[in-house]
């Protein structure tokens, strides 16, 4: 309990320190002021959102799934948004519904579509094996990818460059229209941030399996598309606004699980904490890289970075772990 609390008190001043330190590197050349609320602001709240989202995400998929491995994009969310933005950038669909633009909209839209497909095709298999849902999200995920990849070859040259740039992920774009555009995504995230606190429970039994949780009195079908929904909800509002930003949601459950153990009354706070400690801090390193490589004014899409950061993460996980046992 001591070292819980520790640690919990850790990641809150590593994100007093984050919110405090990140927008001041590379600030040459502006207030303070222009600084905290008028550059970086935005960029750093959607990021901290982002963040807080995606990893949460993670730690619920990887319950549900009893995976490691499993990510918020395992179920073709990501997938789906990226078509239904790949659609919209194709057809130059460009209005504005009060703050929302058109593309975040038919991104959400699509990301929520893919979800109750897959949950369909695993309801249709009586009952709502994680088996099915697997398989039926990531071959979802194929057909989306094909989609997208069909499109890019149809478009003309802005327009497939458009698309590879929101498929890299970012949260710059909410930086430049300012704050109004968050306000959707925050409700979506609080309403599923509540959701999976309320399951905190369940989840715990879901790691246990299936009988065993049932066993005790879990309504397992019931409990596990709760979390699923939830988890979907989150990470769809956060893609339609800031494109696929891949890997949060598996290297921050891992670090939390890690740092805080298994219990997900604890995990829930340490991931929110900790992907609004990790995502920001990718973005400050991400746009400010290329300067501190080449002096060049560059930014490079946070996207890139959280992917190449994963796949170090996870490539050490495989180095470090004996040939018998599963990861962590």
């Amino acid at each position: 309990m001591k070292r819980t609390t520790a640690s919990l008190t850790v990641l809150v001043i590593l994100l007093v320190a984050t919110v405090a330190l990140t927008p001041l590197v590379g600030s040459s050349g502006a207030s303070l002021d222009e600084v905290y609320w008028t550059i970086r602001a935005p960029r750093l709240a959607m990021a901290m959102l982002a963040g807080a989202a995606l990893g949460l995400s993670g730690m619920v998929f990887q319950a549900v799934f009893r995976n490691p491995l499993a990510s918020p994009f395992t179920l073709g969310v990501a997938s789906g948004a990226s078509l239904a933005s790949a659609i919209a950038i194709r057809l130059h669909i460009a209005a504005m519904w009060w703050a929302i633009s058109a593309r975040a909209g038919l991104a959400f839209v699509g990301a929520m579509a893919t979800v109750l497909l897959v949950y369909a095709i695993a309801r249709a298999r009586r009952g709502f094996a994680t088996s099915t849902l697997l398989l039926a999200g990531v071959s979802i995920g194929f057909v989306c990818s094909s989609v997208i990849v069909l499109i890019q070859y149809l478009s003309r040259e802005h327009e497939a460059t458009a698309i590879i740039r929101w498929l890299m992920g970012s949260v710059e774009i909410v930086g430049r229209r300012g704050w109004l555009e968050m306000i959707p995504v925050s409700v979506l995230v609080v309403v599923g941030t509540g959701l999976c606190w309320y399951l905190r429970r369940g989840l715990d039994l879901l790691m246990m399996g299936e009988l065993a949780a049932a066993g005790r009195g879990l309504n397992v079908t019931r409990a596990r598309a709760a979390a699923y929904f939830a988890a979907s909800t989150m990470t769809g509002a956060v893609v339609a606004l800031c494109g696929p930003i891949a890997f949060v949601g598996l290297v921050v459950p891992h670090i939390m699980r890690f740092v805080l153990g298994p219990r997900h009354a604890v995990l829930v706070v340490g991931c929110l904490l900790g992907g609004m400690i990790f995502l920001p801090t990718c973005d400050m390193v991400a746009r400010n890289l290329m300067y501190w490589l080449a002096g060049s004014s560059l930014q490079l899409p946070v996207g890139v970075l959280t992917s190449l950061l994963g796949g170090l993460f996870f490539l050490g996980l495989l180095l470090r772990r004996r040939e018998e046992s599963p990861i962590l």
